[in-house]
């Protein structure tokens, strides 16, 4: 059940951040270097932000999906 909840977080985030990237205009200028740069990092630092959320709301559990029972 974490798992589901870090998912949607992290994908209500993402779009988020996608909607901010859109209306600075991104997808019109990404063949533009500085842009496209820019637009790189933002999205590497969309991605380490939704591996936080994950982690800190799903901790070491979805580790424990295989039990030895």
């Amino acid at each position: 059940m974490k798992s589901i909840k870090a998912i949607l977080i992290m994908s209500i985030w993402t779009i988020f951040a996608l909607i901010i990237l859109y209306l600075f205009d991104a997808h019109i200028n990404y063949r533009q270097i500085q842009w496209s740069i820019g637009i790189a990092l933002a999205l590497l630092i969309v991605h380490m932000v939704n591996m936080v959320i994950y982690f800190n709301i799903t901790g070491k559990e979805p580790y424990k999906w295989f039990k030895n029972s």
